[in-house]
């Protein structure tokens, strides 16, 4: 007779027993209002309201708005040459601040400040108190404008000469620098055209000129000139030799490196074979 084999038995494996000095902590439930009861939103089609999500990225920006981010963006990548490159050196902000505490002083006349002074002096003229006008002292205000500006250059009448950095075309102000260095005439680049458009009553302003100050601020003009013409004057030769941009995005500069480390490696394992 053939003997059956047995069914063999299936041992489980033995679990441990925990330490006694292991004991389960008991979790103290939090005690809830009875009042205010939990709702799970739903978050479907028709039902709750969405959370709100930063969606900047899938906006589509305005034309302008995109044009000027790609030329920044241009403008790290390729190669800038130095006399564009030389717009991006702009005045530190303690100078910017005291020039401009300065140049508020000679803002030019609003169109209503001067009708008011011509209406009164008309008004004085009719009544005869001023029958023998005496000639009045002229202001001290800014030349504003890049014609202008470029006129009291030539003549050498101007003392101080701004510059916005973001001129739009940059061609209106790109020889300015270079003319201010050969007449001898301090000048210096600021950023923000609307910063020059706010001293002369004006939304923008590509340049700007002092041509006079007044006594009592001679001693804080000679004090901003010397500082100016270290940083931009002095520093011709410097700025001249000076390119910009060639800046990698991230991605190429991965690749780049990628590429570098591969070499690396590969010339070891020649020296070591």
């Amino acid at each position: 007779m053939v003997q059956k084999k047995g069914k063999k038995k299936v041992v489980g494996k033995k679990v441990a027993a925990p330490p006694a000095l292991a004991v389960k902590k008991t979790e103290q439930k939090k005690k809830q209002n009875p009042l205010f009861e939990k709702r799970t939103r739903n978050f479907g089609i028709g039902q709750d309201i969405q959370p709100t999500r930063d969606l900047s990225r899938f906006v589509k920006w305005p034309r302008y708005i995109r044009v000027q981010r790609q030329k920044r963006v241009l403008q790290e990548r390729l190669k800038v040459p130095p006399p564009i490159n030389q717009f991006n050196h702009t005045v530190d902000r303690p100078t910017a601040k005291q020039l401009f505490r300065l140049l508020d002083k000679y803002r030019p006349e609003t169109r209503a400040a001067k009708k008011a002074r011509l209406r009164s002096k008309a008004d004085s003229k009719v009544k005869g108190k001023d029958e023998a006008p005496t000639p009045s002292k002229r202001l001290l205000a800014l030349k504003q404008g890049t014609n202008t500006v470029t006129r009291a250059i030539e003549q050498k009448k101007a003392q101080l000469v701004i510059i916005a950095h973001d001129v739009e075309p940059l061609e209106l102000v790109l020889f300015m620098p270079t003319l201010c260095r050969k007449m001898g005439i301090p000048y210096c680049i600021i950023k923000g055209k609307a910063r020059l458009g706010r001293l002369v009553n004006r939304k923008t302003c590509t340049s700007v000129a002092l041509t006079s100050v007044e006594s009592g601020d001679r001693n804080q003009f000679s004090k901003l000139l010397e500082a100016i013409k270290t940083n931009f004057n002095d520093r011709h030769d410097e700025l001249r030799r000076h390119w910009g941009g060639g800046i990698l995005g991230a991605k190429s500069a991965a690749r780049i490196a990628k590429i570098e480390r591969a070499k690396v490696k590969e010339a070891a394992q020649k020296v070591g074979a």
